[in-house]
């Protein structure tokens, strides 16, 4: 009884298996496989070999299938049909051409620049879906290593350490946002003391931004002093807050430095630059992952959208990257 032996069956030897089985002679399929037939004649052997039983019945002009030839033809013919699926697939996916793409930011970040940049993606690469999930900065971090995102966007932190390839977007410090007709939003100058006198409403605990504000807070030693009114989970719901009443908010310059907010007035602090916490937003990645080229795309649209925003913004915001001296 024969037995299929050991080997590896190469992908030549399917194709020119299959060429033989569509002519049904060996010399024609050697001339369009551009072979010489005693080596495509070797070849079939070998795979007859590697079957264990004989793919084709000798006739004196002509070959056909014997019943195991029928077996593997047919099998043959739907492996090649996937792999050329999978290497059309792979080469749309290289090409963006489809795909998808998953993206963790932070919400402060979000409002800032996501937008504009998924449009733009969007624009240069409609058949990839993208898919934008906002998270706290540990979340951000845990779906990252887990492979549940291919880029995220957040504070930077040393305790990212060996496990994330971070880089650096921009820096950036609290600034404070009140109603137009507040009080202090006539003043050329506002403090952290001075905002900590006023009735506030603030992100909630784990929010990045409640822990700036905190660490901002506690170099001025004014944790006593630091007493919300009013904490909620939403940015949205923080600035909607502002506006409806007469309350006063801290929030990173992201989260409101190219939103159009024409009721609140936004002013960078006027403490000086030791006194005040700041963040690094950057991008992250995996450290030895892979890095698609979606992923990559798109944090070039990111890039992009924030040089055209400062350049449009030059002179009219601070920039604490030239004066921040903090942990970040």
């Amino acid at each position: 009884m024969a037995t299929i032996k050991e080997g590896i069956t190469e992908l030549r030897h399917l194709r020119y298996f299959l060429a033989v089985a569509e002519t049904r002679n060996f010399r024609k399929a050697a001339q369009n496989l551009f072979l010489s037939q005693p080596t495509l004649s070797h070849q079939i052997k070998q795979l007859e070999m590697q079957m264990g039983a004989p793919l084709f019945e000798r006739l004196s002009r002509t070959v056909r299938l014997t019943a195991a030839g029928e077996i593997l033809r047919k099998r043959a013919v739907s492996m090649l049909r996937e792999l050329d699926d999978a290497k059309r697939e792979i080469s749309e996916l290289l090409s963006m051409a489809s795909g998808e793409l998953r993206i963790g930011i932070v919400s402060t970040v979000n409002v800032a620049v996501i937008p504009e940049a998924v449009g733009n993606f969007r624009n240069s690469h409609p058949g990839v879906s993208v898919s934008v999930r906002e998270l706290q900065m540990e979340l951000l971090e845990a779906e990252l290593l887990a492979g549940n995102l291919d880029l995220g966007i957040s504070f930077m932190h040393e305790r990212h350490g060996k496990r994330l390839d971070t880089e650096m977007l921009f820096v950036e410090r609290l600034v404070a946002v009140l109603p137009k007709g507040h009080p202090l939003a006539k003043r050329k100058k506002i403090t952290l003391p001075d905002m900590l006198t006023q009735p506030m409403v603030l992100l909630s605990h784990g929010f990045c931004t409640r822990e700036l504000v905190l660490e901002s807070v506690s170099l001025q030693g004014l944790e006593r002093v630091l007493r919300p009114s009013i904490e909620m989970n939403s940015i949205e719901g923080v600035l909607a807050t502002v506006r409806q009443t007469n309350m006063v908010t801290l929030m990173p310059e992201s989260a409101v430095r190219w939103a159009a907010y024409p009721d609140l007035v936004v002013k960078p602090l006027a403490d000086k630059a030791e006194n005040l916490s700041f963040r690094r937003v950057g991008l992250a990645w995996v450290n030895g992952g892979h890095r698609t080229a979606a992923a990559c795309a798109f944090a070039d649209e990111v890039k992009a959208v924030i040089r055209k925003e400062e350049k449009a913004c030059k002179g009219k915001r601070i920039n604490p990257s030239a004066s921040a001296t903090g942990k970040g």
